[in-house]
């Protein structure tokens, strides 16, 4: 796979946790694209929202979320 392709770091059931982990992340100056969100919105539907970010952030994303408590470690075993 290329370095630059998106990968699946969380998921997330409903929006408005997506939209404060969204926020955190981008204090913390992570680059990441939120597959599905619109379309949930759009549909009034719960889950299959997808906090992708670059293959070569992973390690610093998968980080920042265990710091910021919206994930553990064991999340990512």
């Amino acid at each position: 796979m290329k370095e630059d392709s998106f990968v699946t770091v969380k998921r997330f059931n409903f929006p408005a946790d997506a939209t404060i982990v969204q926020t955190y992340m981008e204090m913390r100056g992570i680059a990441f694209y939120m597959k599905n969100m619109i379309s949930n919105r759009l549909a009034y539907t719960l889950g299959d929202i997808e906090m992708q970010v670059k293959r070569s952030d992973y390690d610093r994303a998968k980080e920042a979320l265990i710091e910021g408590g919206f994930a553990k470690p064991e999340d990512f075993q």
